[in-house]
């Protein structure tokens, strides 16, 4: 920033903190939105000389914007805003860079994403760990300097990405760490790797049976190798001792400064327990959130639940925060899990086989497939005559069409409000299905990044055609469901200026590109970023644009990225490195990259395996 002509008094640096410490004080009611913010008026924060894209319909691109008490009170040409400068406005000469609205990330597990950050867990994700022997070292490491007996966590390992070429076991982990039990979570969140201490703590040997929709990896012999998939992964979870309030809330904090700094002003929590709704309650509560959080219930324990009788559990003991401003948290809804994940444990159910056979299943409680399906049906059911909204995780084709189905069939008890179901991840949505979710009104929630991370392995685990169409943004659009994009951070970096880069050019690390008719063009790509995500939220009334009374919420990039006709200026493929220079949330700037507490508050998060950009030559090497 710098001292701006337009100014009466130059820039006003007092009001530049990050979020985390000093975010806008929640608004006491809702109707405390409608203070006074007569446009005639001065503004609390005036950004010019720059390229404004509003994303209302049309594309409009201006070059100035006025904020008045924490929304957007003008958008025009320069000299529109001069008449809004006041003694106290805090004025941005943006110097030509580039505004869009906050980004809206639909699905992201911000506590997790925190949790996942040492000291609470060890990074065994890529670039540190590039071996079963990597991990182990980070282990061995992590177990010297633990207290007796202590367990260890981890995060982020891939079974692909291992020089061994094989899966790991609890052999591989046992001489390094005999007395301390250890549970390294894969970075999809759907493969646990144990040790032999953890089994035998958990009480899981030869004789336990797999539970309903999970899956104890066993060797030749009968005896369980280390390796648990989907709901087994909970036979040891139960027993890991939970992380304390104040590491919650911590981890939190850390998590949002990260955010921030990738221009993310607003998330989905997708699936939390009792504890870390009271958290961020309490932080919205008192205006230190410095995030817009939109939240899906779990399981009080945090679990994922399996059966109606879960769901009815979550919904009795459901009460609503009090005192909270739900555009800072709001609870829309509950998270259910349809089956698993497309990837080497091949868990997502699928129409037909994979290569080299199997077709997944629904993870829902029941003896079969049909008893599986009425299972979901039903809960879906549950939650929507409850009048909340349903995000249902479905990955294969098979699981989506059931869900589409659950959803049409929960639709037909007509509601005052459209609760809004959408499908969380969707990679194999065909369009017929797609055509079921836009005909009832419902969303479906991409993951460009992980469309990424995973496109070149893709064609040996579903084969050349389901691995080219898996993450349809194009047949999503045309189908006319409400597209959403989203990260699904931990397990990825939250950053979707990759996310948006992969929906323009479909590449996966090798550079290959992989189904090049789902590409999409960038003004369709933002709105699954902004507008889309909105929807989702219930909250496209007051935000998702820079239109006059929206909250004014942004990301600043540097450098201006369109034409006077919103064509890109950029080569697609350098999208990913366009720093973001300021992120606004609520009409005060929470992170400034010219400002090194800012800076340094991102930093920690931004050192993990799991927040870097791949090498392209290394991630080729991978999967080939």
């Amino acid at each position: 920033m710098e001292r701006s002509p337009l100014s009466r008094r130059g820039l006003l640096r007092g009001g530049a903190g990050l979020a985390v410490g000093v975010a806008a004080q929640p608004l006491a009611n809702a109707n405390a939105w409608a203070e006074d913010t007569n446009p005639s008026s001065a503004a609390d924060l005036v950004l010019h000389n720059g390229q404004v894209l509003t994303m209302e319909r049309g594309f409009r691109i201006v070059s100035a914007l006025a904020v008045k008490a924490g929304r957007v009170v003008h958008a025009g040409p320069d000299a529109s805003v001069r008449r809004l400068i006041g003694r106290r406005t805090q004025v941005v000469n943006l110097r030509g860079r580039t505004v869009l609205p906050g980004i809206n990330d639909s699905h992201l597990h911000g506590l997790r994403t925190g949790l996942a950050l040492p000291p609470y867990t060890v990074d065994v994700g890529e670039p540190a760990v590039r071996s079963i022997a990597d991990a182990v070292a980070a282990v061995a490491e992590a177990v010297r300097q633990a207290d007796a007996g202590a367990w260890i966590r981890g995060k982020g390992w891939n079974e692909n990405a291992f020089a061994e070429g094989r899966p790991p076991t609890r052999h591989d982990l046992d001489p390094v760490s005999p007395d301390h039990p250890v549970v390294l979570l894969d970075w999809s969140n759907h493969v646990l790797w144990v040790n032999s201490k953890a089994l035998e703590l958990a009480g899981v040997d030869r004789d336990t049976p797999d539970p309903s929709g999970g899956v104890v990896v066993r060797d030749a012999s009968g005896e369980p190798t280390g390796l648990l998939r989907e709901t087994a992964m909970d036979l040891v979870n139960r027993h890991v001792p939970p992380y304390t309030e104040k590491e919650q809330a911590d981890a939190i904090d850390t998590a949002v400064a990260l955010l921030l700094s990738h221009g993310i002003t607003s998330f989905t929590e997708p699936g939390i327990g009792a504890e870390a709704q009271r958290i961020y309650a309490d932080k919205a509560r008192r205006g230190a959130l410095g995030i817009r959080v939109t939240a899906l219930l779990s399981r009080p324990d945090d679990t994922y639940p399996t059966s109606a009788g879960h769901v009815r559990e979550i919904l009795g003991a459901h009460r609503p925060p009090e005192d909270v401003d739900p555009r800072w948290f709001n609870i829309t809804g509950v998270k259910l899990r349809a089956d698993g994940v497309p990837i080497s444990s091949r868990t997502a159910w699928m129409r037909e086989p994979y290569t080299g056979g199997g077709r997944g299943g629904l993870v829902t409680d029941g003896a079969t497939d049909q008893e599986k399906v009425a299972e979901l049906t039903a809960m879906i059911g549950l939650v929507h005559r409850a009048g909340m909204q349903v995000g249902t995780h479905a990955t294969g084709d098979a699981a989506i069409d059931a869900v589409a189905a659950g959803y049409a069939r929960a639709l037909r008890r007509r509601s005052r409000a459209h609760p809004r179901h959408y499908v969380i991840h969707g990679d194999f949505a065909w369009p017929e299905t797609l055509r079921v979710l836009a005909k009832h009104g419902c969303g479906v929630s991409l993951n460009p990044n992980i469309k990424h991370l995973i496109a070149d392995s893709q064609p040996d685990i579903v084969g050349a055609e389901r691995a080219a169409y898996q993450t349809p943004y194009r047949s999503a659009l045309r189908a006319g469901a409400v597209v959403t994009s989203a990260s699904d951070s931990p397990n990825v970096a939250p950053d979707w200026r990759q996310g948006l880069e992969t929906m323009l050019l479909r590449e996966g690390g090798s550079g290959e590109v992989s189904g090049p008719d789902e590409i999409i063009g960038v003004r369709e790509a933002l709105h699954t970023y902004t507008t889309g995500g909105a929807w989702q939220d219930h909250a496209d009334r007051w935000k998702g644009t820079l239109a006059r009374g929206m909250a004014a919420d942004l990301c600043v990039l540097e450098g201006a990225l369109f034409d006077a006709r919103g064509r890109l200026t950029h080569d697609a493929h350098a999208i990913t490195d366009v720093p973001v220079a300021l992120t606004v949330v609520g009409g005060r700037i929470a992170y400034d990259a010219a400002d090194t507490s800012h800076r340094s508050a991102a930093a920690r998060a931004r050192a993990v395996g799991w927040a870097r950009r791949p090498d392209p030559r290394q991630m080729c090497a991978h999967c080939s």
